[in-house]
């Protein structure tokens, strides 16, 4: 088996949730316990987690903790999602994605185990046991878990003990498996809380921070806050970094303060670093583009309205706005927060889910958005940079799908 006959395995034949949306949700973690025990518990070898879960930068989080505990010589996995370019994205030990010829031997060894079960598990359940497969393999000192959505019964939530658990924020996404408002999410996320492990909270609402602060209390969990870090260069930065950065730096001085952080040295605040998370806030050398581009993987009402109220305060002349959604979510919040004065380029990810370019274009001429619906995200993208100047903006955003195919181009 190759590696490419083993992704499109894993692609075509499991429920996916990014590809199909609800019908691949689910509600339990019988699944994820299901797998665990087929691949001889790897989650049992493992006794060194830091699990992390936020509406938007529990990536960012992850990364930066990751590379800090790396940089001093630990060898640390990394387990985030969804992936941009390259499915190896999800699973890293110390930076560095898993061989291709181990992704394909390993499916190829387990592709007998999936008829054997009675439950079927999901692309995101088969993914994660094949990562902490992985970290095993490698004898990882520990390892950094980002939430694939919520908390409570999201599959990476199967440790009872982790080192710390880190909640970055609480803002509305996924309302349809979460909750309709703040405080129903925030029980959702707060369920990575365990009995007598400290939690940081990075800056939230005050009612998610009660939610949060009652699981924590019901457990005896010490709380630590995440102190407020100021933007050294907010254009390239961005409006998100710097309270993730805070929430990754408090997550540091806790684990040193524990057993397992003896002797860690807790680096300065401005030095951490996110920069192998790609899509968030990122800028990119575009050789057929004029103007500066700009892609940014939000896709929430909290994120959307960071992004955009940091690029209002920028002087670009004009902005070309490349952008996708999926079928499935409701786009009245995301349209109504954009600028009619902005050039539009409707377009549609190469994913079942992706609602069709000229349904977007229809949709966003009843909130005054004007632009063209093009046949790919790769068009879409041309046409941006070819009408740009040197004094505007080309950005990227919608859907994370959107921003994927465009680094893959770009690659």
């Amino acid at each position: 088996m190759t590696y490419s006959e083993a992704t499109d395995w894993l692609f075509g034949q499991l429920p996916m949730y990014q590809r199909q949306g609800a019908a691949a949700y689910k509600a339990n973690l019988n699944g994820t316990f299901e797998v665990l025990e087929k691949l001889g518990r790897p989650d049992l070898q493992l006794p060194h987690v830091i699990h992390v879960a936020g509406t938007n930068g529990k990536g960012s989080v992850c990364t930066a903790i990751a590379e800090a505990l790396s940089s001093q010589g630990q060898r640390v996995g990394l387990f985030t999602s969804p992936h941009l370019v390259d499915y190896r994205e999800r699973m890293r030990v110390n930076g560095i994605m898993p061989d291709k010829d181990w992704i394909a031997h390993f499916v190829g060894a387990h592709q007998h185990l999936f008829a054997e079960q009675e439950i079927q598990p999901s692309f995101f359940e088969w993914t994660f046991g094949m990562a902490l497969c992985w970290f095993v393999e490698s004898q990882v000192d520990a390892v950094v878990l980002e939430t694939g959505m919520g908390g409570r019964l999201d599959s990476t939530n199967i440790f009872r003990s982790p080192l710390l658990t880190v909640i970055t924020n609480v803002g509305l996404d996924h309302q349809q498996f979460l909750g309709a408002d703040i405080r129903s999410i925030a029980r959702e996320k707060a369920g990575i809380v365990k009995e007598g492990v400290p939690v940081v909270m990075g800056r939230m609402r005050p009612e998610a921070q009660s939610v949060v602060l009652a699981a924590a209390s019901r457990m005896g969990s010490e709380t630590h806050y995440a102190e407020v870090s100021q933007s050294l260069n907010t254009v390239l930065e961005g409006p998100h970094w710097p309270e993730n950065r805070a929430t990754a730096h408090k997550a540091l001085e806790v684990l040193a303060s524990l057993p397992f952080g003896k002797g860690l040295s807790i680096p300065p605040m401005e030095t951490l670093s996110k920069a192998s998370h790609r899509g968030r806030w990122q800028w990119l050398n575009a050789q057929a583009c004029a103007g500066r581009v700009l892609v940014d993987c939000a896709h929430n009402l909290d994120g959307l309205e960071r992004t955009l109220d940091a690029l209002d305060g920028m002087s670009f002349a004009g902005w070309h706005v490349v952008i996708g959604a999926v079928a499935d979510k409701d786009l009245t919040e995301l349209l109504s927060r954009l600028r009619e004065e902005s050039q539009y380029y409707f377009c549609a990810a190469d994913i079942p889910r992706a609602l069709p370019a000229q349904q977007l274009a229809e949709a966003a001429e009843n909130f005054g958005l004007k632009g063209l619906a093009y046949p790919s995200v790769d068009q879409a993208f041309k046409a941006a940079c070819e009408t740009a100047t040197d004094e505007e903006l080309v950005l990227v955003l919608g859907s994370i799908f959107v921003v994927a195919e465009v680094l893959v181009n770009e690659a």
